[in-house]
């Protein structure tokens, strides 16, 4: 299938490639996706006529048809034809997967390459961040910050337009969807970690099995034979990962307070934390900014990743480590440190990674003082965890405000109403911006406030619509006009 593409590329001497008829360009090759939504088959003739050379379809009414290749899986061909026309990618590969964690150890993956003096970059959540300014900027568009896996061809471009500008280390999410939907098409790479599994997606993935089997493939299909998976220790199916890997023949190691990379503590502070491990035998400790001690995990996952590359010593690194930084919208504080009270942006939207913020945040509140929390939950999305949120509040926080998310095309009022299922108790504002505000002119002295749900987003997904809204703004400005 290699040769055909590229031989027919050759002979029609094609420019470029594409699966979205609108951003055809004349003398491109159109792939006609079948998707969820859109049938790539109804937009031939719109390809053609905006200059297509060359359409690539796996429907069989084309089978006859001279004018378009017929291909018996058009996924598939896509991948080659991504991956003979985007050609390189960056020398050194980090993949991370898991519920939650994921964008913050690329970040900090990337952090730590740079720190020990080697351009990098990371992809996922929050786009492409990296190294070098001038390359962020080309991609720094809602175009490349859609998902947290993009695709097939976007994936492609990025990785050969970073490697044509010397960047040699990515560490990149991949999502479970991302995985699924063959988004890495067929990359190999040097090291890959699972940071966390809870229950998220159960919508597309339909049972936890699944859905976690779904994440174990990116070990099985993109890790190289010589290649290292870092886990966290804390996964509650770590055994049946253990064993997956065994089977496998995949070389790993765990990370976390049982974990071969063994955290003895994480002391938490409201100036960050204290961190003590051990690895080979020998005994560290460090200090970081970044509080949370799964965030502890997550920091020595990273290490871990960035040491298989042999570009430091576990020395070096844990010197530089003590210099990375929060990624935005990951308990992000927006007040000062020594602020009578406590404001924390946290992209926590799911059960498990709500009750870790709730928790971190507890350990470090002053006795006298309330843990007030701010979420709601997303539209179109996992029902079945919105009354686990609105129990999870109750449990850790002193006062609730539940309020929307990105409802979509969904009820808002009805999705709030299943999360005050089970926290009646739970203040009720639709209206962010005012939920935000409520909760800020309620602190007191030795009050922590954790607005959830959204982090790093800048937008609220209302129908289709993404509409201008930034919780960390919104929380700076109720700061400046606390009443």
């Amino acid at each position: 299938m290699k040769y055909k593409i590229t031989a027919l590329f050759e002979e029609h001497k094609i420019t470029g490639i594409n699966f979205d008829s609108k951003k055809i360009k004349s003398g491109e090759a159109f792939f006609a996706i079948r998707g969820s939504k859109f049938d790539g088959n109804e937009y031939i003739e719109d390809a053609l006529k905006a200059g297509a050379s060359l359409i690539f379809s796996d429907c069989e009414s084309h089978k006859d048809n001279n004018s378009i290749v017929y291909v018996e899986d058009i996924r598939a061909s896509l991948i080659i034809a991504a991956e003979i026309f985007y050609l390189k990618t960056p020398k050194n590969l980090i993949a991370v997967t898991g519920t939650n964690g994921k964008t913050s150890v690329v970040s900090y993956c990337q952090q730590l390459f740079a720190l020990l003096g080697n351009e990098s970059a990371s992809l996922g959540t929050i786009g492409l961040v990296c190294s070098d300014k001038n390359i962020t900027t080309k991609f720094d568009t809602e175009q490349y910050k859609a998902l947290t896996s993009t695709d097939i061809l976007t994936f492609r471009q990025i990785l050969n337009y970073l490697a044509e500008n010397n960047i040699n280390n990515l560490a990149f999410e991949a999502s479970s969807h991302g995985i699924d939907q063959q988004r890495l098409g067929n990359l190999q790479v040097q090291a890959a970690a699972f940071t966390n599994f809870s229950q998220d997606h159960l919508d597309y993935h339909g049972t936890m099995k699944n859905y976690l089997n779904t994440k174990l493939k990116l070990f099985t299909s993109h890790l190289a034979r010589d290649g290292l998976a870092v886990i966290s220790s804390e996964i509650s199916e770590i055994d049946y990962i253990k064993e997956f890997f065994n089977k496998n023949d995949i070389n790993y190691l765990t990370v976390g307070t049982t974990g071969k990379m063994k955290i003895y503590s994480a002391d938490q502070l409201m100036t960050g934390q204290n961190i003590a491990f051990s690895y080979e035998g020998k005994d560290y400790n460090f200090q970081t900014e970044i509080i949370g001690s799964f965030q502890a995990s997550n920091l020595l996952i990273a290490a871990a990743l960035v040491h298989k590359f042999k570009i430091a010593s576990m020395d070096e690194i844990i010197k530089k480590i003590t210099s990375v930084k929060a990624v935005k919208g990951r308990l992000e504080r927006i007040t000062q440190v020594n602020d009578h009270f406590q404001v924390f942006v946290d992209y926590s939207h799911t059960p498990e990674s709500l009750g870790k913020a709730l928790i971190e945040l507890k350990k470090i509140k002053s006795a006298s003082g309330k843990l007030i929390v701010v979420f709601g939950c997303g539209g179109n999305r996992d029902v079945g965890k919105r009354p686990l949120m609105g129990e999870i509040s109750s449990r850790y926080a002193g006062i609730q405000i539940v309020t929307d998310d990105n409802p979509r095309f969904e009820d808002p009022s009805a999705i709030r109403r299943q999360i005050l299922a089970a926290v009646p108790q739970a203040k009720e504002i639709g209206d962010r911006t005012l939920a935000i505000t409520t909760a800020v002119n309620m602190l007191e002295h030795g009050d922590i406030l954790l607005i959830a749900g959204k982090g790093h987003e800048d937008y609220q997904i209302i129908g289709d619509v993404k509409i201008p809204l930034d919780d960390s703004k919104i929380a700076r400005s109720a700061l400046e006009n606390k009443i």
